[in-house]
């Protein structure tokens, strides 16, 4: 591949891709205005408690009294200072002092070169009156994530609804990250859904909710080889799924891939009774906020699903009582606003993920998950204990920072 003399392969890049996202969110959104990084359908809907991260506002704090290249420089340098320390100890880091909250760190973040590229499509170091807000800030730690990752990464993980399709759909046959999945897989890269959904002995149903991609898989005639990359880790982490040979989607016997830790506390009486619990604490919040709620009850997970239009921060309010509730419970769990729903599901996605990485023989550090649900009641928070991390607020913003890891491997493995 030839190169502009004097650019590096990732300058101009990551700009013409924003450009592009900016442009389609305008145009999904009908916005009569100038685009931004905020204005994302989903962002707009779910409003302010959809961003949370105490990493990220403090970046956005520090611009009160630094450049924005004196913050990142900053911000590189104590993540470099973190991974010097052994794991035990990195409560004690710099960083970790002033944000307890921080998440865990696999990789050497690049921020200052993520920073520069971003600054080609935003000029975001040239502003002197807007900060940073927290939706570029975002944008910038994922650019650098992706760089990190992509000299070693051998799982992509993602959550569906808001991540790989809009929230309440399904992966239609002109889904653009069809052929990117394909691409992935074709260079030898593990490519896994993790999500709530979980359909108890009906593999059809999570076709259902996969058809395009699924369809696509066999219209390619994607040989064995490529199609063993590829699983759908469904209920948190109560069910795998892999291609057979006929391309349809099949259960992975629980023998195979099952911890030792799941057998503690599955298929036991206890998981009803903690069901039962979950969903009578569940119907009495609502009531309680006055919310009118329909029950949905499945082998491992309760949820409420309001009968007419709430407020967002009353389903917040009831997923934040119910982990409060449930925070006794020797079931593992994770109780979670849906956005439309507040569901409980018996395990998570760390407990899912780890199995997954352990059944592909795959380290955290060559994992990376795609999410859009990091925040105190989302469910893909619990992953930032397994595997790096991308944090996106659609499906275009998905797409975005998957060209960049295809085109980051690529360069990785010809450079």
């Amino acid at each position: 591949m030839r190169l502009a003399r004097g650019r590096t392969p990732d300058v101009g890049r990551a700009a013409r891709y924003m450009r592009e996202l900016i442009k389609n969110q305008v145009n999904a959104n009908h916005l009569a205005r100038a685009g931004s990084v905020t204005d994302s359908s989903v962002l707009r809907r779910k409003g302010r408690l959809k961003e949370q991260d105490a990493l990220i506002e403090f970046i956005v704090d520090l611009h009160k009294t630094h450049t924005t290249e004196e913050v990142f420089q900053k911000v590189e340098a104590w993540i470099d200072e973190v991974l010097e320390v052994p794991k035990e100890k990195r409560r004690f880091s710099k960083l970790s002092r002033m944000v307890p909250q921080v998440g865990f760190f696999f990789h050497r973040l690049p921020l200052v070169k993520a920073l520069r590229e971003y600054d080609e499509f935003s000029q975001l170091s040239k502003r002197r009156y807007v900060l940073p807000n927290f939706a570029e800030v975002r944008h910038i730690l994922n650019i650098a994530q992706v760089h990190a990752s992509s000299k070693d990464v051998r799982l992509v993980t993602f959550d569906a609804d808001g991540t790989l399709y809009a929230d309440g759909m399904h992966f239609e046959d002109d889904n653009k990250m069809i052929e990117r999945i394909m691409q992935f897989m074709e260079l030898g890269v593990h490519v896994a859904i993790v999500t709530a959904a979980g359909y108890p002995g009906e593999p059809s149903k999570f076709e259902g909710r996969l058809k395009g991609l699924v369809d696509a898989f066999a219209a390619q005639k994607l040989p064995k080889e490529v199609r063993e990359k590829f699983h759908v880790m469904g209920g948190e982490c109560n069910y795998l799924l892999r291609v057979n040979d006929d391309y349809r989607l099949e259960f992975v016997p629980s023998s195979e891939w099952h911890t030792e830790h799941m057998y503690d506390w599955r298929d036991n009486d206890d998981v009803r009774q903690f069901l039962d619990r979950a969903e009578d604490f569940l119907t009495s919040y609502a009531k309680h906020l006055g919310v009118q709620v329909d029950v949905l009850r499945k082998e491992y997970a309760v949820g409420v699903i309001p009968q007419s239009d709430t407020i967002y921060e009353n389903l917040e309010e009831i997923a934040l009582a119910c982990q409060a509730e449930l925070s006794d419970s020797k079931i593992p769990f994770c109780a979670f606003n849906g956005g439309n729903d507040v569901f409980v599901d018996v395990g998570n996605k760390h407990i899912g993920l780890q199995a997954l990485m352990k059944y592909l023989n795959v380290a955290g550090s060559q994992t990376l998950h795609v999410g859009d649900r990091f925040t105190l009641t989302g469910n893909d928070a619990k992953v930032r204990e397994a595997a790096s991390i991308l944090w996106v607020a659609s499906p275009d913003e998905t797409t975005f920072f998957m060209r960049l890891l295809y085109r980051d491997i690529l360069n990785a493995r010809i450079l």
